[in-house]
């Protein structure tokens, strides 16, 4: 089994949006399956000519499969909306092997 690795990486451009939403990202985050490993400012860039924005976020699923169900989930459609206005954010997923 993989586990899947959600990353984003962030800057929050609405905090009362964002500050809203946070809660029921997690509820429906932890229902899904997944984890909060870390979601916090980036602490040091280390290589690179791309500045990361400023906050990032690993999000642990026990695979792909559930961690792409979430993601377009109808559950998790109205979150992902407020996010977008209350974000400007890259995502991507990695897996193990």
């Amino acid at each position: 089994m993989m586990t899947a690795y959600v990353h984003i990486n962030l800057r929050v451009i609405d905090p009362v949006i964002q500050a809203n939403l946070a809660p029921r990202f997690k509820v429906a985050l932890e229902e899904a399956g997944g984890k909060i490993l870390h979601f916090g400012p980036v602490a040091e860039v280390l290589e690179g000519d791309d500045k990361p924005l400023p906050f990032a976020g690993v999000f642990e699923f026990p695979t792909l499969t559930q961690a792409l169900e979430f993601y377009n989930s109808e559950k998790y459609a109205p979150i992902k909306a407020e996010r977008r206005q209350a974000q400007q954010a890259k995502m991507f997923i990695v897996t193990t092997d």
